[in-house]
Order: C-alpha cells, then structure tokens, then sequence
C-alpha cells in the first residue's frame, strides 16, 4: 500500500485499508494511504512538499582537493 505524507487541515475520521477506522486531528502530519486519499474531501488534507535537507557545516569547503608535498 502507497502511503503518503500529508498535513491534516481538518478533524475527520477514515480508514487507511477500509477496515479500521482512525481519528486524524488538524495541525498534525501523518503518512494517508492512497485509499483514503481518493476517499476525502480535498481540503481535509493535503500532501507535504519535497523538504530540502541538506545540511552546510561552513563555508570553508570548495571541493577542491589539498595536494600534501
């Protein structure tokens, strides 16, 4: 099952498998199956944006390499 990660903009109550139903509460981020996503009202939810995570130390680094000699 395709999950995605979504932020929840709305309080509601749904099933990921269409068995077992959960309570989702706004403000919150959570991983929706596709199910339930093709289920809700669009507004409820909505998919994160890709988050760049790279992480800088300093500045120092150019890329070239030092030659020891």
């Amino acid at each position: 099952m395709k999950m995605t990660l979504c932020d929840i903009h709305e309080d509601f109550r749904g099933s990921q498998d269409g068995v077992t139903v959960e309570q989702f509460v706004k403000g919150s981020q959570v991983e929706l199956s596709e199910y339930l996503l093709s289920c809700i009202d669009k507004s409820w939810a909505a998919p994160v944006g890709i988050q760049n995570k790279a992480v800088v130390i300093d500045g120092s680094q150019t890329g070239k390499l030092k030659r020891k000699g």
